[in-house]
This record gives structure tokens, sequence and C-alpha cells, in this order.
């Protein structure tokens, strides 16, 4: 075939003619044979591609994944519906119990084993109403509020009584989506006496739950106290009961319940012996010199352990547990005597004379004085215009009748100096303060404590703006001016003044109890809390015992100002020391009664701060509250060694 340049017409031999050019895209007829078969080739070997891809998912589902798959089908047809564990219990030192649990019976709804069809519903939702004696409306809201799907029980009425609860438990027979929900609720039985250790529990809000892996939207964790401090040792482990539902999300049947486990018990260092005499002569002490409230501390000097720890006014915790009423709540919140303020180690206040030891010591290290040495203390330091003046005439004085009769002049001369004696200055008195434990927090393992504040020239020059003054030197040497400190810091930094220079953190948790046995029997200790050492080798031993005994001074002397603990001493022949103070409020003829005492005080078992709220003089309130709480620890201690012979 002959094709033209032009694409015309033309034949030749015989032949057809063609016109156009044709040579693009032209083959011949084998070519296109073999175009076909590449073709059916490449299409074959696509399906065997696809079928192999198959063939591999489907392998790897049914074999490689058969576990994880049968798994999610037996979770689709299995719900578990959780049951709260109960906390565990809390005792004191010698196993009195501060919280344990009661039955509480709780009537609730599962929104995912409600009724589907609104009449049904409606109908099984009056009926509960008039059972439970509320209104149909309470029972329908508290159901729309929660999602459909959701198992987790929605409580209608809480606290059932044991006959009503009776028959709950056999109505909801005929109402399936209802149950009732058997619950452990806490009770504190020492209430307002321990409130402010214990703390209570509430239902868990959303910062909580945000900061926690371990709860979920209904459960109650601890507020406040120990109950917060040790939430992951109260709380127990969830059980639950677990539902065999259909395709439609209906229950066919209860399976089985997994029983919930307690959480471990705690016992603490506390003893509640002491903790209520300190109560009690609080209480008095507020109703006879009507002060604003008070607190007490009382510590084991030997390695920190908290033995008394006891605020007035207080609360009672119990009514926290429940939804407490917000006409309750505001009664509570909005006294004026605070009774949900922890005293003990968040009020901060200026400390007296019982700081007063501390600048002896100071002293006694820097080489500004020595133990024997006498002082001429005249009634009325003058610098300029301003007269210092002592709260009654001492004359000359040494170290052991400074402390013993509380010689205000001799503590502004070694604190800021006279004359042509040197005084620490205010940098130094900060240092030791510092160094013992003030204007910091001492890590009590319970909430709320404060640091106090130990000022100096450059906090006053920045928060006052003014300069420091020779003057405020003389206040801090004597407990007042800007010093604030916690009834807490007090103990402890005598505690580490008698125990040979050590501070400890104290501490309210002894050991926490591995669990109880089948058999309802103690297994053992899980954790034990050592004593921890803040910081030791504090100062000289010699000098720890010269202002050690300078404090015992303060009720052997004749003239001591804790004299009136001697019969205490004699009653129980034992040793005591201490120290009175009288801060100022400032409010006319208003002041703050401490004192702080130890015993025996060749070996200090234990030392007892107590400072009650605008209750006028340390000796007359103060010491009352101490004398109580330490009979209190002797008269049992005489009572263990007489069983012991």
């Amino acid at each position: 075939m002959i094709f033209s340049k032009r694409g015309k017409k033309k034949k030749i031999s015989g032949e057809i003619e063609l016109s156009g050019y044709f040579e693009t895209g032209w083959r011949g007829e084998g070519e296109e044979e073999i175009s076909e078969k590449q073709n059916l080739g490449w299409l074959v070997f696509a399906l065997i591609f696809v079928m192999f891809g198959l063939l591999a998912r489907l392998t790897y589902l049914q074999v490689f994944k058969y576990g994880y798959y049968t798994q999610q089908s037996e979770n689709n047809r299995i719900r578990r519906v959780p049951i709260s564990a109960p906390r565990g219990v809390i005792y004191d030192r010698n196993h009195k119990i501060l919280a344990t649990n009661i039955p509480q019976f709780d009537f609730s709804l599962i929104p995912a084993l409600i009724d589907e069809n609104e009449e049904s519903r409606e109908k099984e939702f009056r009926q509960v109403a008039d059972f439970l004696h509320i209104n149909a409306d309470e029972v329908r809201s508290k159901f729309l509020a929660e999602k459909k799907e959701s198992f987790v029980p929605v409580v209608i009425k809480e606290n059932l009584s044991r006959e009503e609860a009776l028959k709950a438990e056999i109505k909801t027979v005929n109402w399936p989506g209802f149950i009732l929900d058997k619950k452990a609720k806490r009770f504190y039985p020492e209430r307002e006496k321990v409130a402010h250790i214990m703390g209570y529990i509430g239902k868990i809000n959303e910062a909580e739950l945000k900061e926690s892996r371990e709860h979920g939207l209904t459960d109650m964790i601890g507020k406040e106290g120990i109950e917060q401090t040790y939430e992951n040792f109260l709380k127990g482990e969830k059980g639950g009961r677990q539902l065999e539902v259909n395709s439609k999300g209906e229950t066919t049947r209860f399976l089985r319940t997994e029983n919930p486990r307690i959480g471990k018990s705690l016992v603490l260092s506390l003893d509640m012996d002491l903790q209520n005499a300190a109560f009690d002569g609080l209480n008095d002490q507020k109703q006879k010199k009507e002060a604003d409230g008070g607190s007490v501390v009382a510590l084991d000097p030997r390695d920190g352990s908290v033995l008394v720890l006891a605020n007035y006014p207080s609360f009672d915790n119990n009514e926290f547990i429940n939804k407490i009423s917000s006409e309750k709540f505001k009664e509570i919140t909005e006294r004026t005597d605070k009774p949900l303020f922890n005293r003990a180690i968040g009020g901060i206040y200026p400390p007296g004379s019982t700081f007063k030891p501390l600048v002896a010591l100071a002293a006694l290290e820097k080489g500004i004085i020595t133990e024997n040495e006498v002082i001429n203390c005249p009634e009325s330091i003058q610098v300029g215009s301003w007269h210092f003046r002592d709260w009654k005439f001492h004359g000359p004085s040494d170290l052991k009748k400074a402390i013993a009769e509380s010689v205000n002049p001799y503590f502004y001369i070694i604190g800021g100096g006279y004359g042509d004696k040197k005084g620490l200055g205010q940098d130094l008195i900060k240092n030791y303060a510092t160094l013992f434990g003030m204007g910091e927090k001492l890590g009590i393992d319970i909430p709320q404590e404060r640091s106090g504040l130990v000022p100096d020239p450059d906090w006053k020059k920045t928060t006052k703006k003014e300069p420091w003054y020779i003057g405020d030197t003389y206040h801090v040497s004597i407990g007042q001016g800007d010093l604030l400190t916690t009834p807490i810091q007090i103990s402890s930094y005598i505690s580490a003044i008698v125990n040979g220079g050590k501070l400890f953190r104290p501490k309210l948790l002894d050991y926490v109890e591995q669990g109880k046995n089948s058999t309802g029997e103690d297994t053992g200790v899980f954790k034990e809390e050592s004593p921890e050492i803040i910081r030791e080798n504090l100062a000289a031993e010699k000098n720890l015992n010269e202002v050690k005994y300078a404090m015992k001074e303060t009720v052997t002397s004749s003239s001591g100002s804790a004299r009136s603990l001697q019969d205490l001493e004699k009653k129980y022949g034992v040793t005591i020391g201490g120290k009175t103070g009288t801060a100022q409020t400032g409010e006319e003829e208003k002041y703050h009664a401490w004192f702080v005492g130890f015993a025996p005080v060749e070996n200090p078992e234990i030392v007892v701060t107590a400072m009650v709220e605008k209750g006028g003089e340390g000796y007359d309130t103060a010491i009352p509250v101490v004398y109580r709480v330490l009979e209190a620890y002797f008269s049992k201690t005489r009572q263990l060694h007489e069983e012991q012979n």
C-alpha cells in the first residue's frame, strides 16, 4: 500500500486507496494480539495481589488480633458497674479509732438499664418516687442529666434507714434500672477534737479529677488533713457488678460481683488521752478568759512525732461527709472565731518571750555572753527619744535569771547591743531563727502549714519602705515587732535545743498497716515512717545545755514565771523546764498567752506548746493548759511503769 504525501485517494495494484496521515499510532494485527495478552496478565496479577492482601489481612485479624477482638467482643457483651471501696481505718498510737466506716444505704439508678420506652419509664419513675417519698421530677431530672449509656450509679436518695433498705432491696426486683447501693460511710468518732488532723472526705471536683488517673467522676476523696495527704493508702480498690447485655444494650443477667478491697489502715503518733487533755484545757481557758481561740502542739523531741495537735474552736467533720447544706456551711465559714482554721500549724503570731531562749543560745554561740556573765539591766533603755522598758525592774541578771524571770533589757542588750556591750544584730538573729526552723514550713504531713516571718532590713525596706532601726532589733529580741511564728515552730525549735541540736520534721503518721486477712487479723506493717532530720549539729552541746537548764529555772526558781508547775514535779517525780510568753496583739490590753514546757529536763520525752489568742498573760492562761497535758502524759507513764513491775 502506498500513501500519498497529501493524503489523496489513489488506487494502485487493485488495492483500496487510503487518505490522511496514518503514521501515528498505527499498528499491525500481530502487535494488537501481544497488547491484549499483556493487559490480561496485568489484570490477573492485580487480582492475585488483592486476594493476597485480603488473605493477609484476614490472617492478621483472625490469628494475630484474635485475643484483642475477643476481648472487645466480651467487653461489648459484659458491663461493669463499679462498687466503691471502704477507706482504711485511722488509729491513734494506742489503736483508738479516729476514722472508720459505718454502713450507708443509698437508692440509685443506672442510666443504661432504665427502660427506653418513655411511657414505661415514666410509670417506673412515679413508682420509685412514691416509695422514696420524693417528687418524680427529681428522679427524672437526675436520669436526664446523665449519659444514657452510663453504668455508673446515680444516687436518688441517700442514707436510707435499715428498714427502708430492706424494703428497697425487695422493690428493685421489679425495677431493673434501680439498685440499693450499699456503701461504707466515713465516720469520725472523736469529732471536733481531731477534725483539723483528720480532715474529711467529699466528692471529687474537676481540678482533682484532672490530677488523678485513679479516680472516677463520682468518687469520694480526702479533703484536708490526713485524709488528703494519705489518700492513695486509704482509698482501697474498687469492686464491681458484672452484667451481661444483649445487642440492644439490655441487661440479660447478673454474672458476678467483685468485692472491693478496703484501703490500708494508718496508725498515727497522736495520743488521744493527751489530745483530750489539751482540747479540754483550751476550752476551759477560752471560756474563762473570753479568748478568741487557741492551740496546743506536743512533740516527742527524740524523733519529731506529733503527740498532740489541738485547735479550739473546732468543727464536727462528720457534717461534711454527706452534702452539707448551704446554710450550715455559711454558718461555719462566717463565724468570727474561725473554727475551720488550723491554728496549730497555720496561725502566725508574735512568739513573745518564748523566742528568748533562741536569742540566748545565739549569743552564747557567738561569744556575746558567757553562761555566768552578769549584765546590768535597767528598768528602761533609752535610744534617742525612744524608751524600751522592762515589764518590771529586775536589776543585774545572768542567763538563768534572764530566762527564768523573762528579763527584757537583758535580751535588748544581747540582741541589739547597748553602751559598750555589743549585740548580735538582726542578721545573726535571723540566721539562728532560720537555722532552728522559723520563717519556713517544717513539712508536717497535713496541709495548711504556714512559714511565718523572720524580718530583716531588706524585708522592711521592700515591704514597708522604711529603714531598719535599733528598736526593731530590740523588739525582735524579745519576740515582738514583725516576727511571726506558728505554735508548731515553737515546739520544734525548743525540741531542737533540748534534744542536743537536731531539728526533726514533725510527722503524724507512725506506720501504715498491711491490712487484714480473711479472718480479720492484722497482717503486719506495710510502711513505717522513719524520723527525718531537717538539720543537725545546730549548736555546741555545752551551750544547748546551758539554755536547757536555764529554762528549768523557770519552774524551779522561787521567782520563776512557771513556778506553778512545781507541784506537778513533786507529784510525778519529774523535772520540768519551759518558757512563758506574753505577746502584744496590736489591741490595747490584749495579749496572746504562750507557754512552752518540756520534761524530764535530763532526757526530754515531750515538748508542749500552748497558745491562747488574746488570752492574757502566759503564766496565767497558757501554763494551766500545758499542766493538763503533762499530767496526762506522766500519769500514763507511771501507770505503765507500775503495770510492768
